[in-house]
């Protein structure tokens, strides 16, 4: 394991735990979109299931990077 300095360790994490926030917004928004398949929405419904899954994705990604570091 290479030693890396605290302040990019840290630097790393405000990064992630950012971009994470960000993410679950969307992920948030994603979601209400998704409730419009019920009602018929079929493009709408759509995009927001590929917006909240490629968000919880991309989050579950950020988790890994976190503990591979």
């Amino acid at each position: 394991m290479p030693s890396t300095d605290s302040g990019t360790e840290l630097w790393s994490a405000v990064q992630r735990a950012i971009l994470g926030g960000l993410l679950a917004i969307v992920a948030i928004l994603g979601f209400g979109w998704t409730r419009q398949l019920a009602t018929g929405n079929l493009l709408v419904g759509s995009f927001g299931l590929l917006l909240f899954v490629g968000a919880g994705y991309w989050i579950l990604s950020l988790f890994r990077m976190g503990l591979d570091e």
